[in-house]
């Protein structure tokens, strides 16, 4: 290789490693995500004793209106949004003392959460952030089943929260990719069971999301 095309590659790197420096977009947004739900075993309890539902990964989707903030402002660094999200998870298994069984349904969670973030900016544009939000969440049990039987006919809205971390990378001043985790959670929800009897279940969710933001 020439020496010429190999200044010309190590002049280059930086650019192509770290791209332009984005201006700053401060005001509205909406953003859209879409991701993969997994919710660990989950452990439910009735006046008849306990058991647990296992349920398989699902897509995941959400959509949001927020607030950038400018640089300096009293509230600090970063993004306050309103999110909701649907996750609606299959139920596989239920396992009782006497053993498991087939599970069927899908446990779906409704949710609306404020999210305040603060994003740690940089002169490249990959943006770093941590996010807390708390809200409400709608958990419908009514379709599930045990070996074709109804399990739930009753849904609940709880208290929810949530906390991750991500990534932003600024494709202009305006619009953003966003990779992020969560970890969603809600308070101890009851439902009904078919047979007339009560359980209660506490519901927590991982969750993988992509999504892009529009600032306007």
């Amino acid at each position: 290789m020439k020496p010429s095309y190999r200044i010309l590659i190590a002049l280059s790197l930086p650019l192509l490693l770290c791209g332009p420096v984005r201006a700053q977009h401060t005001g509205p947004y909406v953003g859209a995500f879409l991701g993969g739900s997994f919710v660990p075993d989950t452990k439910a309890t009735d006046d008849l004793g306990s058991f647990n539902l296992s349920f398989n990964p699902a897509l995941q989707g959400s959509a949001a209106v927020g607030w950038d903030l400018k640089q300096g402002s009293l509230l600090g660094e970063g993004r306050v949004e309103l999110e909701y999200s649907r996750r609606s998870n299959p139920l596989d298994t239920v396992e009782f003392v006497e053993g498991k069984a087939n599970g069927g349904g899908d446990l779906t969670v409704d949710s609306l959460l404020v999210n305040c973030i603060g994003v740690f900016r940089n002169e490249s544009p990959w943006s770093p952030y941590l996010l807390i939000g708390f809200g409400a969440a709608r958990i419908d049990a009514s379709g599930l089943t045990v070996t074709g039987q109804s399990l739930s006919n009753d849904s609940e809205t709880v208290f929810a929260y949530q906390a991750g971390s991500g990534i932003d990378y600024g494709l202009t001043d305006s619009l953003s990719l966003d990779l992020g985790y969560r970890f969603f959670g809600a308070t101890r929800a009851k439902f009904t069971e078919s047979g007339g009897h009560k359980f209660d279940i506490d519901y927590f969710s991982h969750s993988v999301v992509l999504g892009v933001r529009l600032g306007f």
